[in-house]
């Protein structure tokens, strides 16, 4: 997952951030295949696949050592994702998952200003606040499906995305940014790497 350094930036920041980077923690999938296809079904899915988005997170509370909730958050996302209650992180685990970059690191300004739109909509929460200290890069669990959508005369049919929570099954419409830019990068990484591998003159494939 990218990082974002500003000019200046103080060396202890940019260091802490490569921490956080380099110990990516995986969230636990608690709805599994068998739970999550009806729930795509209805949403008119064809076809599913598990899938995990690297975020940031930054804690929200009084107290780092306590927190309420979790803002999880990354540069291809318009608006944060609020997470209530500990976030359980765990080491990488063996799973066969497709594995998206949500993008490079939000600033801490962004992180406040995003929360102040929830505490806005939630006064009792005014008084937490964003912990800095808290911030981590997570991998969430997600699960992506696709349907052929309907088409025009003469236009080929497009396929819709449909992303749900591997946490919670909620269905997370403000996630489809991140995760179409995330298959974006992976498809052209994939490009570059097989021409990077094709010797000069190859005809590529199609």
């Amino acid at each position: 997952m990218a990082e974002r350094q500003g000019i200046g930036e103080p060396r202890f920041e940019r260091e802490r951030q490569d921490d956080a980077q380099a110990s990516i923690s995986w969230l636990p999938r608690r709805l599994d295949a068998d739970a999550a296809e009806p729930k795509l079904r209805r949403f008119g899915a064809e076809r599913f696949e598990p899938a995990r988005l690297s975020l940031w997170a930054m804690a929200i509370g009084r107290d780092p050592e306590r927190p309420l909730a979790w803002l999880l958050a990354a540069d291809h996302l318009p608006r944060a994702l609020l997470i209530a209650g500990a976030l359980d992180p765990r080491p990488r685990q063996d799973e066969e998952a497709l594995v998206l970059d949500g993008g490079r690191q939000p600033t801490q300004a962004q992180f406040e200003r995003w929360w102040l739109w929830e505490r806005l909509a939630r006064p009792k929460r005014w008084s937490l606040r964003v912990q800095p200290a808290t911030l981590r890069a997570v991998a969430l669990p997600l699960w992506l499906g696709y349907s052929r959508g309907r088409s025009g005369a003469g236009q080929e049919r497009k396929t819709r995305l449909i992303v749900l929570s591997g946490l919670s099954g909620e269905a997370l419409g403000a996630l489809k940014p991140a995760v179409l830019a995330g298959l974006r990068e992976r498809t052209k990484a994939q490009t570059d790497a097989f021409r990077s591998g094709v010797p000069e003159g190859t005809p590529e494939p199609g």
